[in-house]
């Protein structure tokens, strides 16, 4: 079984994520959700030379490549070749140019299958040039996607997401706010994903301290332990 490198937690988690998972990155606002997921696709694209695909929900591209360029990780030359930035965004807040030249692929984030027909389709790609159609790939966030979804939907577009990850061997992390869904919601996710890091705050002598655990990884023996972290210049840091 191979497993896929954080570049964070892998002392956590016998030295990565299981190839073929879809992994929950859930937490408190403001805790370093999207901060994992640019810094688990620097580690593997940038590192590791693995396609990657980001699925924009709830920030534009020019915000994720800002962003991810004040923690030193540059993705600009391997934009539309080795990373695949999709705008589900502009089409949530309808922003989306009724006319546009240029190539992006706007999603309706509406529409999580369309979410998972676009994964699907980028795959069988992938796999027609040669590729064994393994990748790496997050969505940021799932929280607005959901907040019209019933509770079957939600369930079917996992099931797909797990279906497609678990048949190419590729990683998947999924953000969602902790305390912000449904609890209905919450808990579906957490039945079906194949795993979770968790991500909080806590209030220690007047100073909030960052702490991660991770829980329920298939086909991986770990500590439940809670870990302290920071997020500095250059990326989150277990500390402890």
């Amino acid at each position: 079984m191979g497993r896929i490198e954080t570049g964070i937690i892998d002392g956590l988690i016998q030295n990565g994520i299981p190839a073929g998972s879809v992994v929950l990155i859930l937490g408190d606002p403001k805790s370093g959700k999207t901060t994992f997921q640019m810094q688990f696709l620097y580690n593997q694209v940038m590192l590791h030379g693995m396609p990657g695909l980001a699925i924009l929900v709830d920030m534009p591209k020019r915000e994720f490549l800002s962003i991810s360029r004040t923690f030193g990780w540059d993705f600009s030359s391997v934009l539309d070749e080795g990373l695949f930035l999709v705008d589900a965004y502009s089409h949530r807040i309808k922003s989306a140019p009724k006319f546009s030249f240029s190539e992006d692929v706007i999603i309706d984030a509406s529409n999580p299958f369309e979410i998972t027909k676009f994964i699907s389709d980028m795959t069988k790609g992938l796999v027609a040039g040669g590729h064994s159609g393994q990748l790496v790939g997050i969505i940021t966030s799932l929280t607005p996607l959901f907040f019209e979804s019933d509770i079957v939907d939600i369930y079917k577009f996992l099931e797909e997401l797990k279906d497609i990850a678990h048949r190419y061997n590729q990683v998947w992390l999924v953000e969602i706010n902790s305390g912000i869904e449904r609890p209905q919601v919450e808990n579906t996710v957490k039945a079906i994903v194949d795993g979770i890091v968790e991500l909080r705050m806590f209030e220690e002598g007047r100073i909030l301290r960052r702490y991660l655990r991770v829980y329920g990884m298939r086909r991986t023996s770990h500590s439940l332990a809670w870990v302290p972290y920071e997020i500095t210049p250059t990326g989150i840091i277990l500390r402890g």
